[in-house]
């Protein structure tokens, strides 16, 4: 089972503006893990310009994993 202690999503039009959003939300994200120090953090690309940032207990504390769902899913 897994347990997701914080998350957010982050949309963008652009690749930089992206990079950019995604970069700020990890860092907030980075802040939490280490005051828990029990989860790492999960980047998963859901959409064209859409991702979700998220402290999960599936990825190793100090670890920061990217995972891309099946896009052509409907």
């Amino acid at each position: 089972m897994t347990t997701t202690h914080a998350r957010k999503k982050v949309t963008a039009t652009t690749a930089e503006e992206a990079q950019r959003l995604l970069d700020i939300v990890v860092q907030e994200l980075r802040h939490l893990a280490v005051s828990e120090g029990t989860h790492g953090i999960l980047v998963t690309k859901t959409g064209p310009g859409q991702s979700t940032v998220e402290l999960s207990e599936n990825v190793p504390y100090g670890i920061t994993e990217e995972a891309v769902t099946d896009l052509t899913e409907s």
